[in-house]
């Protein structure tokens, strides 16, 4: 029973990495049609995992800038490099939030 859900598990971890991989480069490159055929497909699983995208990327820069801190010994003063990583980040964070939106908001005016 294990080792079946262990395959099952596996096996669908498998598909939705490939999905995700193939969705992010769909972004970059067709954005419109990605956005739409997940949408239509009413996939929910690679809704939540492409619109969570920048907070992924949050996720990585708030580990990178702890990872950072740890490896330094940086008590309470916030250096350059810190703030430099946390508001690059953000901004990039930010960025996939807008083009995204940009990209939904055209399906959805183009659907009504």
């Amino acid at each position: 029973m294990i080792q079946k859900l262990l395959r099952l598990g596996i096996r669908l971890g498998i598909k939705e990495s490939y999905l995700l991989a193939r969705n992010t480069y769909g972004l970059g490159f067709h954005p419109y049609k990605t956005l739409r055929s997940i949408f239509r497909e009413k996939d929910r699983s690679q809704e939540i995992l492409v619109f969570g995208l920048p907070a992924y990327v949050l996720v990585v820069g708030a580990g990178l800038v702890w990872t950072g801190r740890r490896v330094f010994g940086m008590g309470g003063e916030w250096g350059w490099g810190a703030k430099t990583t946390a508001i690059f980040f953000l901004s990039v964070s930010f960025l996939i939030v807008l083009y995204i939106a940009y990209w939904w908001v055209k399906i959805l005016v183009k659907k009504y």
